[in-house]
């Protein structure tokens, strides 16, 4: 194996910012306990990574730290001028020249409708089912009285004697 090619492709550094596989991982780890030269290489990677994040990073301003670390006080945010908000008040209530206003009988009067509407609709369904029984009976009468007709027709018919 060409170290030197391993180097090159870039493993040690996808090693060190811990973008390998598992499988990759593995190998390396292997490829440091045998190749001295491997692990020269790891630990330059290290200090070029912990150069680039630590030593060259950018510092937040140093009055960010004191406004973070001074304890809250109320009292002395009020000698400061006021700010003005920076968000929008929206007004929840409805404009009232936008809605059509009605008069409280009309709530009763709409109810009482309501109810007289249902109690018709109750009455309508009631003498309907009545209505179906009153016809299903007759049917029944009908049939009933067609039988008998039949059957005195048939008593009545002369009867052949051999």
């Amino acid at each position: 194996m060409d170290i030197r090619e391993y180097i090159k492709d870039g493993h040690v550094e996808s090693y060190v910012l811990g973008l390998s596989s598992p499988e990759e991982k593995s190998e390396m780890r292997e490829l440091l306990r045998e190749y001295p030269e491997l692990e020269t290489e790891f630990e330059e990677v290290e200090l070029k990574f912990h150069r680039l994040f630590i030593e060259e990073a950018v510092l937040p301003p140093a009055t960010l730290r004191a406004r973070t670390l001074q304890p809250l006080n109320w009292a002395d945010t009020k000698e400061q001028e006021p700010k003005k908000p920076n968000f929008t008040f929206i007004n929840m209530a409805p404009n009232q020249s936008d809605y059509i206003t009605v008069h409280r009988v009309w709530k009763w009067i709409f109810i009482t409708s309501f109810l007289l509407f249902k109690a018709c609709l109750f009455i309508a369904i009631y003498f309907y089912f009545k209505y179906r029984q009153v016809e299903d009976r007759q049917q029944e009468r009908e049939k009933i009285r067609q039988e008998q007709v039949l059957q005195q027709q048939q008593n009545r018919a002369p009867q052949i004697v051999p």
